[in-house]
């Protein structure tokens, strides 16, 4: 939007918030306007603009700012540029309307919300910190509950919901989106032919062409290679090796990944919410759960919008894998995605064709053990010549969590 624009917009325009010219310039007043803005419920880019006095009824609105403000803008731009996750599109644009110097912030990208804090900036400024703006109010409000989106309304309908469940309510768990499918078979990926692969059937020379390759591309744009690969190191050797392990999780845990869609259902009368699930897989040569999103080493996106994607918690122990989810509200007799992300499982020669078993549990908002259940995942088809095992099942059982 052009300054002249923004100068005939309501003052009621949820997108437009205009910064009182006659208060001295508070950076930290700034930062929380643009984390408030860019979690706004509003569609399209926002703007903060400074010089105009909002109040005025006649004349002239424009008061415009001093010549050496525009140096104290710029810098506050880098700043929330640096203190706020994810990432946001930011340019500061000037003009001179009447002989008088106006300029605005304008705020692009906000739909990877919700934005906070990325950083500590003062004692009341805390990383994690967030607040979205409402009308013409800005609210501090916790970050998870702009995660489904902030609906004060649906808030109040869950204060409703009993913290203790009934003794009979019941849940079901299944694959995709039905909560009745207790077995699947997917078709499992080939991953004999791993990128930048350091064993195996790679020759000495493919290697070493390799790493001397990372390492120029590396040593010729430092900067730029490290912030797209997210690496700590400023040596080129190490760099490479971080690249390279990097890209081939991402083959094995993303590009060739078994992934896995869920479905609860709530089988019950009442609506229930705060419940926690419990998938368990057991140890099996050439099986693995992923932990996270490996993403490419060159992928744009930062950490925090891959945690917006929600991948469960997964914890490896000696003899299962155990994943971890929530569920904030479930009406009654509904079905839905029990899981943000699929899960990523990750399958070798030695898993193909086998079948898997997956327990479940769930709790309530007490701890207490409200259902549970087992599904099964037939792990692509067996390798020609090899032994079915005669059907055997691998699990393992969630009874001693």
């Amino acid at each position: 939007m052009l300054l002249k624009q923004m100068l005939e917009s309501p003052t009621t325009n949820p997108n437009l918030v205009v910064f009182d010219p006659f208060q001295p310039f508070d950076r930290e007043a700034l930062v929380k306007e643009v984390v408030g803005l860019a979690n706004a419920e509003v569609e399209g880019p926002r703007s903060i603009l400074f010089g105009v006095n909002p109040g005025a009824m006649n004349g002239n609105k424009v008061v415009g700012i001093p010549e050496d403000a525009i140096g104290d803008l710029k810098r506050a731009h880098r700043l929330v540029s640096n203190m706020v996750e994810p990432l946001l599109d930011l340019a500061f644009i000037f003009d001179r309307i009447n002989g008088k110097l106006v300029g605005a912030l304008e705020i692009d990208g906000c739909e990877f919300g919700p934005y906070f804090l990325a950083q500590d900036l003062s004692d009341e400024l805390r990383r994690g910190a967030c607040w979205i703006r409402e009308d013409r109010d800005l609210l501090e409000v916790e970050r998870g509950k702009l995660i489904n989106g902030h609906a004060p309304a649906e808030e109040e309908k869950e204060e409703a919901v009993p913290a203790f469940l009934p003794e009979d309510v019941q849940f079901s768990i299944g694959f995709n989106d039905d909560p009745d499918c207790e077995f699947i078979e997917v078709d499992v990926p080939d991953t004999s032919d791993p990128p930048f692969a350091e064993d195996g059937e790679a020759s000495e020379k493919t290697k070493t062409s390799f790493t001397q390759a990372l390492k120029d591309t590396v040593g010729t744009v430092t900067t730029r290679i490290m912030n797209l690969g997210q690496q700590k190191s400023d040596d080129p050797e190490d760099a490479s090796k971080q690249i390279a392990n990097a890209a081939r999780k991402h083959y094995f845990y993303e590009e060739r990944a078994v992934k896995i869609e869920l479905a609860i259902r709530n089988e019950s009368d009442v609506d229930v919410k705060d419940l926690t699930v419990q998938l368990g897989f057991p140890k099996l040569p050439g099986f693995d759960v992923a932990d996270r999103i490996h993403t490419s080493p060159f992928d744009k996106r930062s950490e925090a919008e891959i945690k917006q994607l929600r991948y469960p918690d997964v914890e490896y122990k000696d003899d299962r894998t155990t994943i971890r989810t929530t569920v904030g509200f479930l009406p009654a007799e509904k079905s839905q995605a029990l899981l943000t992300t699929p899960l990523r499982l990750a399958v070798g020669v030695e898993a193909l064709g086998r079948k898997v078993a997956m327990q479940y549990v769930v709790r309530g908002p007490d701890g207490k053990r409200v259902s549970d259940g087992r599904l099964k995942i037939r792990l692509g088809k067996l390798p020609e010549g090899a032994d079915d095992g005669a059907g055997l099942t691998y699990s393992r059982s969630l009874d001693d969590e």
